[in-house]
């Protein structure tokens, strides 16, 4: 038997992941504007291990014109499933935040 870790900046990579899979959805860009927003600066994708399985938190930029609730729901479905495909872990909660509505033209999706 082989063991293995996978470490945080993997989880959060195959969430990126899943999240470019979803039109209209994106994580949360935010250029810090003073050195002390550098050091609070919120992470976009959070990966939480905690004993009753995975925590992901999620700050979100969507697209003007989306319905958010089914978007929010989808991405909960996305990432769970990215996960467990990868890894085979369960997720316990995708907490989903909508931080920012942007209009981009050409389209609302």
């Amino acid at each position: 038997m082989v063991d293995y870790e996978i470490s945080d900046h993997a989880l959060e990579g195959l969430v990126a992941h899943a999240l470019a899979g979803l039109e209209g959805v994106r994580p949360l860009e935010v250029v810090p504007r003073s050195l002390g927003e550098v050091f609070r600066r919120m992470k976009p994708i959070k990966v939480e291990r905690l004993p009753e399985g995975l925590s992901v938190d999620l700050v979100l930029s969507v697209n003007y014109g989306v319905a958010i609730p089914e978007l929010a729901k989808e991405v909960q479905r996305a990432v769970s499933e990215a996960i467990f495909l990868a890894i085979g872990e369960r997720v316990r909660a995708v907490n989903v935040t909508v931080a920012q509505v942007e209009y981009r033209p050409g389209g609302h999706a």
